[in-house]
């Protein structure tokens, strides 16, 4: 099975709590996180242990390239929960996972899937991005240095939320339905057929649209950390111990 989990955000109890829930085997199983496995939460560096001992996947998330950013010196550090990530003796190797990761991943399963087209981005899509294999290797390609991580098209997939019909994009966080006009969900622009999974909207929470499905249920904040399963469109979730 192939699972697609939302935004960890450090929160590592939680997530290995969530692959006993679903019975994840890595000799059988599949795991893809939506970005942002770092950050915010407590324990960023068991968060990135277990899914490296998972076999665990993945697509960039913004609080990931910050990580990696502020790491390499490209970034001042902010307030973050990263010093024991930074300090520890695998930190460059996981690291170095983190940084290979994907910004837009195109994940086709069996025809008998009950969602056999997948496409997993960390935020969302801009309305321009209509040749998704064309723009899945346009902000692929290249080495995954701090320029590409700095990249236009980078900071788009890991952070965009509400948007106008010609990629500028708001700052708004909040409630989808608010966004300021002319902006709207980035969504609201996208007619599949594919289906997106994302995450990074915590606000909005876990939901299914026509053509999206956000897996980002706020665990580091107090909600739910939120499996799906593709072959079985099947969605697990488990409480988080608290908020973070």
């Amino acid at each position: 099975m192939r699972w697609c989990i939302g935004d960890l955000q450090g929160c590592a109890s939680e997530f290995d709590r969530l692959l006993r829930a679903i019975h994840f085997d890595p000799a059988r199983d599949e795991l893809w996180c939506l970005g942002d496995l770092v950050n915010r939460g407590p324990d960023s560096l068991a968060a990135l242990r277990l899914w490296r001992d998972v076999g665990g996947r993945g697509v960039l998330g913004n609080h990931d390239v910050y990580a990696l950013l502020t790491r390499s010196g490209a970034w001042p550090r902010k307030r973050d929960t990263l010093g024991p990530l930074f300090a520890a003796p695998d930190a460059g190797e996981l690291l170095a996972r983190l940084r290979a990761l994907p910004a837009l991943a195109h994940l086709p399963g069996p025809p008998e899937a009950a969602v056999p087209d997948l496409w997993v981005v960390h935020a969302g899509l801009d309305p321009r991005w209509t040749d998704l294999p064309a723009v899945a290797a346009a902000i692929n390609a290249g080495p995954h240095d701090d320029t590409w991580l700095g990249s236009p098209l980078v900071n788009t997939a890991t952070r965009i939320r509400c948007v106008t019909a010609h990629g500028e994009r708001s700052k708004f966080d909040r409630d989808p339905d608010d966004c300021p006009p002319p902006y709207r969900p980035w969504d609201a622009f996208y007619s599949g057929p594919a289906l997106i999974a994302h995450g990074h909207w915590a606000w909005r929470g876990h939901y299914r649209g026509k053509h999206t499905l956000g897996l980002d249920s706020g665990c580091v904040y107090g909600g739910k950390l939120t499996a799906w399963c593709q072959e079985e469109d099947r969605v697990v979730q488990v409480d988080a111990a608290h908020a973070y």
